[in-house]
């Protein structure tokens, strides 16, 4: 972004193209598989919270918010409508696609559920008998804390968009944790959806790609936008305010 000012996010409904159709392999054993998992889950705080020791109710409490928190994080990147839409950022000669701002304050409360499984753990080990703490409390319980209170301090000291995908006159840059590209237009070959994920194929290095629900925007029509500047160089001097204009055409 240009210096300290945050610049507006543009929703883009693009016309003329076929865009994404959504999901198309069932998801109905995915949603069994998390609702048996989920009552799992809440079986093993319900045992926790019906404990007398309050460090093994702080314990409970604590499982029972983190599938709380990862509801909300699943219905949060559900809810964001993407077919035939893009969300963007132009700034100056850039295009910011990024990802779903919905989804912040719920990576930012796992912090929360962190806090109380290490707290309640740590109290937990001090004050309750060794053979009421089963081994998932002792071993696991710990780790999965830490992980939550890490992703949720991450989430308040990075960038509100740690995904995203810019495009500039020289070139793409691909921001995803662990899948990462900088490639310059004449080293990209093209970009397209394959399965869930739109992967870009470059010259230099090995594709790199992005989950359909990654970004903010429909995949295949970034897709089709990567392809159409990767394949006409004499529109890539235009990029910024005219790639807003480009889409809200649908012309590309």
């Amino acid at each position: 972004m240009t210096g300290t000012q945050k610049l507006a996010v543009e929703t883009v409904w693009v016309p003329g193209l076929a865009g994404w159709q959504g999901q198309r392999r069932s998801t109905t054993g995915l949603i069994a598989l998390g609702v048996l998992l989920a009552a799992a889950i809440l079986f093993y705080a319900a045992t926790l919270v019906a404990d007398p020791a309050p460090s093994m109710k702080v314990l409970g409490a604590g499982v029972t918010a983190a599938v709380g928190i990862a509801v909300w994080l699943l219905v949060a990147h559900v809810r964001v409508g993407r077919m035939r839409v893009v969300r963007l950022v132009v700034d100056g000669t850039s295009v910011v696609f990024g990802g779903a701002e919905q989804i912040i304050w719920p990576l930012r409360t796992l912090g929360l559920a962190g806090i109380l499984l290490v707290a309640g753990w740590a109290w937990s080990v001090f004050t309750v008998p060794a053979e009421r703490m089963t081994l998932l409390t002792l071993l696991g319980v710990p780790v999965i804390g830490a992980t939550l209170l890490i992703a949720g301090a991450r989430s308040w000291f990075r960038p509100p968009s740690r995904h995203r995908l810019t495009v500039h006159p020289d070139g793409l840059e691909l921001r995803i944790p662990r899948n990462d590209v900088s490639a310059t237009w004449d080293e990209i070959e093209g970009a397209s959806l394959e399965g869930d994920r739109v992967v870009v194929r470059t010259t230099t290095m090995r594709p790199s790609s992005w989950a359909t629900r990654d970004l903010a925007s429909d995949p295949v029509i970034l897709a089709e936008l990567v392809s159409f500047y990767a394949h006409h160089p004499a529109a890539r001097a235009e990029i910024g305010p005219a790639t807003l204009a480009r889409l809200q055409a649908g012309d590309f």
